[in-house]
C-alpha cells in the first residue's frame, strides 16, 4: 500500500477549486490524463454518489470506478478509487482551506495495488506523486486562464 500526500494553493476562492477537483465529471475539461468521466447516481454529487472515470495513463486506457463517502463544499470531499487491473482499492480525500491568496489544497491518495503491480508499489508512489502534481499545475493553470 502506498500513501501519498501532496499540497498546493491556488489563487482562486475554495468554492472554484472544490467544485472543479472534487466534481470527477468536470476533470476532463483541465486534466490532461482524464478522457471521460460520468455519473451512475442521478442528480448532483453527494454522499453515495458513484461514477466512472476513462482516463489515458502511460498509453493505456484506464477505466477507475469511483464513489464520494463524503462531501462538503467547499470544505471537504472523499471517496474510492478502484481500477482495471492497478488498483484493488484506493481511498482519497481533499481538503480545501481559504488563505489569504486562495485556496489551499491538501490531497491525499491511499492506495492498494493489484498483483504484480503490488510489486512495483515504489514506482507507482512516484508515479503517482508526479501525475498528482502536473494534475493540479494544470487545474492551477485552467483556473488562470479561465477567471
Amino acid at each position: 500500500m502506498i500513501t501519498v500526500e501532496i499540497q498546493m494553493e491556488i489563487e482562486a476562492p475554495p468554492e472554484t477549486v472544490f467544485d472543479l477537483l472534487a466534481d470527477h465529471t468536470k476533470h476532463p475539461l483541465w486534466d490532461p490524463h482524464m478522457i471521460d468521466a460520468k455519473l451512475y447516481t442521478e442528480g448532483p454529487i453527494k454522499n453515495g454518489s458513484k461514477g466512472i472515470t476513462v482516463a489515458e495513463w502511460r498509453g493505456r486506457r484506464l477505466e477507475s470506478d469511483i464513489y464520494y463517502d463524503a462531501y462538503d463544499r467547499p470544505k471537504w470531499v472523499s471517496g474510492g478509487i478502484t481500477s482495471s487491473g492497478i488498483i484493488k482499492k484506493g481511498k482519497m480525500t481533499c481538503e480545501f482551506i481559504p488563505t489569504e491568496n486562495g485556496t489551499k489544497i491538501n490531497w491525499r491518495l491511499e492506495a492498494e495495488f493489484k498483483g504484480f503491480m503490488r510489486l512495483l508499489e515504489p514506482f507507482m508512489k512516484s508515479t503517482a506523486i508526479k501525475q498528482r502534481k502536473e494534475t493540479l499545475e494544470a487545474l492551477k493553470d485552467y483556473i488562470t486562464k479561465n477567471k
